[in-house]
């Protein structure tokens, strides 16, 4: 069986989510990215033990979410409200030997707004089988405690969190309003915005240098998707399973 966890955030105005490894382009991303939502979630849940770095004895350091990361098995999003990308510009002054440098950088932001709330809904999977040193408290405990998605700008509060079971399912259609990867998709009816994200299936959280990537669709409306699927059904609505 699989243990889900659906937590509903509010965006609190600025959602900064910048790719990496970083060029000067310093691009950013649109919409929550897994990688982000993996690591809100072990920030919280490993909080309690006050480091973020495990440090193995061949020398790599490598993330503490990443534990997290082994013991999932899908996370998806779904955005509600829009979001534009917004990059302000500032000038940089340095005084240097009497003489002013200036020079120009740009701070990448996603800004959400509009006439309703920006609201996300996450989706996380995990196989129960997994969860040995972890209970549905811990699970919900954490949920409840993310406070950011990214960088420090991006402050979310949680507004609700609900824990279900759930079977999957296998299916050549469905109708979704969460992200999806579409390279195990036919065909796609609908809008929705494509991002190309860090595959966490096969990386390590925080080492990106090397890796390979997916594109992941971001549906702005409820979409049907065709395909050899698996899916489940949480809270009324359907999710592709990664």
């Amino acid at each position: 069986m699989l243990l889900c966890l659906m937590v509903s955030l509010k965006s609190h105005g600025i959602l900064a989510l910048r790719a990496m490894p970083q060029s000067k382009m310093r691009a950013a991303f649109k919409h929550p990215i897994p990688t982000s939502l993996i690591g809100a979630f072990a920030y919280s849940l490993f909080n309690r033990e006050r480091y973020e770095v495990l440090f193995e004895k061949s020398g790599k350091i490598r993330s503490r979410a990443d534990e997290l990361r082994k013991i999932l098995v899908s996370v998806a999003v779904c955005s509600i409200g829009g979001s534009i990308l917004y990059g302000p510009m500032f000038r940089i002054n340095r005084l240097y030997k009497k003489r002013v440098e200036s020079a120009i950088t740009s701070l990448p932001l996603s800004i959400n707004y509009g006439e309703v709330d920006n609201q996300y809904r996450v989706v996380y999977i995990f196989d129960e089988e997994r969860l040995e040193t972890y209970s549905i408290r811990d699970l919900e405990r954490a949920a409840w405690g993310i406070t950011r998605l990214g960088s420090r700008e991006s402050v979310v509060s949680v507004e609700e969190v609900m824990s279900s079971s759930a079977k999957l399912i296998n299916t050549t259609s469905t109708n979704t309003r969460f992200s999806f990867p579409l390279d195990k998709v036919k065909r796609v009816e609908g809008r929705y915005d494509v991002e190309i994200v860090v595959d966490w299936k096969v990386c390590e959280i925080g080492d990106y240098s090397r890796t390979s990537k997916i594109r992941l669709a971001y549906p702005l409306e409820k979409v049907a998707v065709e395909g050899d699927l698996d899916i489940i059904r949480v809270d009324g609505e359907e999710v592709v399973i990664l």
